[in-house]
């Protein structure tokens, strides 16, 4: 096996996902330990519920109160990283292929519709990622509280989607099968690695976004909800 195939599907899986959830955990400890000296939130404090918990994830109402144009561009983004997030599961997993297989979708079907879900989610994540880049430069008031891990993060995160559109749109050929393959033989700690070098840097800059994450503004993907019920808790 080429030395750079392994090293990327081989051995960084191993240690990405280790890294991040060990990360993550260590983020949501530090906030709890964190003395707090006044009930701050995102949310309202009198009257949140679970349900206004819920609206607020979903379709981000204080945001479109104070700026229309982000609340667009994040909500927008945030839908195709969700249909991305489904594709990516059933590359992986095989799980949904076989629920609508069991429902009577052809193979030629999902394939399609696969193709049209994921090329339009990887077209508005790329166009919404670039816009929120660009806003962070030509915005005063946002080029202000920004920083240079902010751009790291969103340069990492243009490259992710940017290579991923490329395997997609690209004139290579992805192998749909030997991603299982990969996916298996990770899970048995014997990994077969696709050879394919689009394939290769997409998977290598997924994994250093991943490990980047608890470090970065991302975080809050996972901290919304803590902060919500660690207010309301106490």
């Amino acid at each position: 096996m080429d030395g750079f195939a392994f090293v990327v599907g081989g051995v960084l899986p191993y240690v990405a996902l280790p890294a991040f959830l060990a990360m993550f955990v260590y983020r949501i400890a530090s906030w709890y330990r964190t003395p707090q000296p006044a009930k701050m939130t995102l949310f309202q404090g009198q009257g949140s519920t679970g349900n206004g918990l819920l609206s607020e994830a979903l379709f981000f109402p204080s945001l479109f109160r104070g700026d229309r144009l982000l609340w667009a561009l994040a909500w927008f983004f945030h839908v195709a990283l969700a249909l991305a997030f489904l594709g990516h599961f059933r590359v992986f997993t095989g799980l949904i292929d076989r629920t609508l297989l069991s429902l009577g979708m052809s193979a030629g079907g999902i394939g399609t519709m696969s193709a049209m879900a994921g090329g339009g989610a990887g077209i508005v994540l790329a166009a919404t990622a670039v816009l929120l880049f660009f806003r962070r430069l030509v915005s005063p008031r946002v080029r202000e509280i920004s920083g240079g891990p902010d751009f790291l993060a969103l340069g990492l995160l243009i490259a992710v989607i940017v290579s991923g559109n490329l395997m997609r749109f690209g004139g290579g050929h992805f192998d749909l099968a030997e991603t299982h393959i990969w996916a298996a033989s990770l899970l048995s700690f014997s990994p077969v690695v696709p050879m394919d070098p689009s394939f290769l840097v997409h998977v290598l800059l997924a994994q250093a976004l991943i490990v980047y994450i608890p470090f970065s503004k991302i975080m809050h993907s996972g901290g919304i909800f803590f902060t919500h019920s660690l207010v309301k808790g106490r």
